[in-house]
């Protein structure tokens, strides 16, 4: 994720801010006063003496809005590497506060994600106990945007989107960026809004953006398998094909020759697919190996006359996600953004289920009904 900001626009936003400082705004009781920008605030070209805490879910892109103050002069202490606990005073992230503090420094950042009153408690006594004022950065990232993000921090620094297994695996068990679904779900459950009863001299909400850099260009279109392009004999007991001779193609003919002319105009076909299968028991009547999946595919692409630019599958099962690959989180979607350039909004995903629809609005993708496209 880009943060992009013009000078023009940081001075506009800094003469805002200092205007409001002044005249003491952020002080007053009664009504909380929150602001809001679609970028962190730059109230200044030299640092204030004070502590700015990032409110916002695991993966919004905390430490992206925080550069702007890094460069200013602020001191980033994060607990990732600093150590502790963001709720205890005595914690080793505020004794390095402390330290810093010592060294004669007076502005700070701390870009974690004080998700409860608990956590930003301890940060509002450490600044009483330093003398120095605590305002909040609350990032509007939604969860669906986080999904996103930690899914291409992941293709962008690993060069895939881990398994649900490999979270507790090295390296990324001991990567405090690597975490599955379920840290943001718990996280987004045990929120608790920032007020400024709790003792914050501002709250300043952030709309955050997802953007692309300028050589994200391609168009692709995705492609759901199962009820899209194919169908089973044994549809109503297994969703999908458990062997080669149960693939067929949904009006070949027709779905064929409109995939070969979207290719002649330039699309990528890529297909993006649940196979839940894989992850059973070889005993159970719906398990597939992951060597049918892939000779089903060819399969489907034989009786259609086409070949796909890429084919991925998610074996994690239905059920709260294990990973950011099983539809509708954007993990495949991500994948093929990063492997090709794409421009998401140059994507179209064509499937019949409601969580292919969330998986295209998650990825920044248009979306068409099976039934529609292929009319």
């Amino acid at each position: 994720m880009k943060v992009r900001w013009t000078d023009h626009a940081k001075e506009r936003l800094a003469r805002r801010f200092m205007g409001a400082y002044r005249k003491g705004e952020f002080y007053k009781p009664g009504p909380e006063i929150i602001a809001r920008s679609s970028m962190p605030a730059d109230p200044r070209r030299v640092c204030n003496p004070e502590i700015v805490i990032t409110v916002g879910l695991p993966g919004s892109g905390k430490s992206t809005f925080v550069k702007p103050l890094v460069a200013l002069g602020y001191q980033r202490v994060n607990r990732d590497l600093a150590g502790g606990s963001t709720a205890k005073l005595n914690s080793a992230i505020y004794q390095e506060v402390r330290r810093l503090y010592a060294e004669g420094h007076r502005s700070f950042v701390l870009d974690n994600t004080y998700g409860t009153a608990e956590q930003r408690a301890a940060v509002i006594a450490l600044g009483k106990d330093l003398g120095l004022p605590v305002r909040v950065l609350w990032l509007q990232t939604t969860l669906e945007q986080a999904q996103l993000f930690v899914s291409r921090r992941e293709v962008q620094k690993y060069g895939k989107v881990l398994r649900a297994h490999e979270y507790k695996q090295q390296p990324y068990k001991a990567d405090p960026n690597c975490f599955p679904p379920g840290v943001q779900f718990s996280y987004r459950k045990n929120f608790e809004p920032p007020t400024l009863a709790e003792g914050f001299t501002s709250i300043e909400k952030v709309d955050v953006k997802t953007t692309w850099g300028a050589e994200y260009t391609g168009k692709a279109l995705f492609l759901d398998l199962d009820g899209t392009l194919r169908v089973t004999p044994n549809e109503e007991d297994c969703p999908w094909p458990r062997n080669v001779r149960e693939v067929r193609a949904i009006a070949p003919n027709i779905t064929g020759g409109l995939l070969r002319q979207k290719q002649a105009e330039g699309y990528k076909l890529f297909a993006v697919s649940n196979q839940s299968g894989v992850s059973r028991d070889p005993s159970d009547p719906k398990y597939v190996s992951e060597a049918t999946v892939q000779a089903c595919i060819e399969a489907t692409e034989a009786q259609l006359g086409v070949k796909f630019d890429g084919a991925l599958y998610a074996i994690d099962r239905g059920g709260p996600p294990q990973s950011y690959w099983r539809k509708p989180c954007p993990g495949m979607g991500v994948t093929f953004i990063e492997r090709h350039k794409l421009n998401p909004a140059e994507c179209v995903m064509v499937g019949d289920l409601q969580s292919d629809a969330t998986f295209a609005a998650r990825c920044g993708f248009r979306f068409s009904w099976a039934r529609d496209f292929f009319a």
